[in-house]
């Protein structure tokens, strides 16, 4: 993908104007030298600047959504979609200086939430899910070995604009020895063994400081809804 212009030459910049949502600083230093590829991310893929106009146009405009503003940075293989919102409890804001937040707005859900108060909560909220179970990148025929060097050079690619105390966390995680440890990936699932750097209550405890539990659910219109 472009990290920063499509091939429509919409550019983030042009729908940050557009959707009166700011860019977050470690989002646009990461455009504008072509995101990395997080590969450790499961389920996560960058979108360019004309994909995430068209998530606009054809869905997540605010005008489909009830005045809720939306500027789409990434997807899922299903096509949710992670954007980033005003934080205001409602996601209409009013425009210039809004403190923004970033969403996971589902394709086939009634409603979301702006479950991260900032898109580096997100980052590091992504990267303690993957230092937890990592089966993601094992399901990819990676060796132990090429999982930890995949996981290691995304969090130096990113960690490079993070704030120095944040960044060395990260990396210290980051380089932790793999092991098998039980994960459930849900309440009522079984513990199942995967690869990990820490164990799951330990990534529970520390998504405590960077996502928002109590967040307000937000309705959602969906796709296929819109025009009708």
């Amino acid at each position: 993908m472009s990290g920063v212009s499509g091939v429509s030459g919409m550019s983030f910049d042009d729908l940050s104007r557009r959707t009166g949502i700011e860019i977050p600083p470690l989002l646009a230093q990461l455009l504008a030298g072509g995101p990395p590829a997080l590969a450790s991310f499961s389920d996560f893929e960058w979108i360019d600047a004309a994909e995430a106009a068209g998530t606009v146009d054809e869905w997540l405009d605010a005008k489909w959504q009830d005045g809720r503003r939306f500027l789409p940075f990434a997807q899922s293989g299903a096509g949710d979609a992670y954007c980033l919102m005003p934080l205001d409890g409602t996601g209409t804001g009013t425009g210039g200086g809004d403190t923004v937040g970033v969403a996971f707005v589902w394709h086939d859900a009634e409603e979301s939430r702006i479950e991260h108060a900032s898109f580096s909560d997100f980052v590091c909220a992504k990267f303690l899910q993957t230092f937890a179970d990592m089966s993601w990148l094992e399901e990819s025929d990676l060796s132990e070995e090429e999982m930890a060097e995949r996981v290691v050079a995304d969090v130096a690619a990113v960690s490079a604009f993070m704030d120095a105390g944040t960044a060395a966390w990260l990396q210290a995680l980051s380089r932790l020895p793999i092991e098998q440890r039980p994960y459930k990936a849900g309440p009522r699932a079984r513990p199942e063994p995967v690869p990990s750097l820490i164990p799951q209550d330990r990534m529970d405890e520390e998504l405590l400081r960077f996502e928002r539990p109590h967040a307000e659910a937000f309705p959602v219109k969906p796709r296929w809804e819109i025009g009708e």
